[in-house]
């Protein structure tokens, strides 16, 4: 009995161990920079402009940004899942799904739709890769989706696809 009370007591350590969640901090690329050392223990999002992150690409380039930005296309085009392609003035970056998936949920497309029927940008946030922004989230006047979700079949409830 002993031995099984020490067992469990050892689990509950280790699984609580690694569980705990990193404070968000949202922070402009060159505070980021500035400061690096400050926020190693932390989930940090960089903020920025489609205008920014095109002109210093290496600058972002792995780092998880968060920006807002009129887009001209969504659905699947020319690339290997399905994608968002922002533009502003001059400036395009693609904005894509990094879980393979061929087929937007419901509830992405509606979003989309509705922020496209009116002209309206969209906020994206992800990581920048070589190839654009591997979206994790993005949203539009104060709704949000996440790419890691799935819409099932005749049904409005989300599930993760993990």
């Amino acid at each position: 009995m002993k031995h099984f009370i020490k067992c469990i007591f050892l689990c509950a350590i280790i699984l609580f161990s690694g569980c705990t969640v990193k404070e968000q901090v949202r922070v402009d690329i060159d505070k980021f920079i500035s400061g690096q050392a400050s926020y190693i223990d932390k989930d940090v999002v960089i903020t920025a402009t489609l205008e920014d992150v095109v002109s210093r690409y290496d600058l972002y380039r792995g780092k998880k940004i968060e920006l807002s930005a009129p887009f001209i296309y969504f659905g699947i085009g020319n690339f290997w899942t399905w994608s968002v392609m922002l533009q502003k003035d001059e400036k395009s970056l693609r904005c894509y799904t990094h879980y393979y998936i061929s087929q937007p949920s419901n509830a992405a497309v509606n979003l989309l739709g509705i922020a496209k029927s009116k002209n309206e940008p969209i906020t994206i946030l992800g990581v920048l890769n070589k190839d654009g922004i591997a979206i994790e989230e993005f949203s539009y006047n104060g709704a949000s989706v996440r790419t890691d979700m799935s819409a099932v079949p005749n049904s409005m409830h989300l599930f993760p696809m993990r």
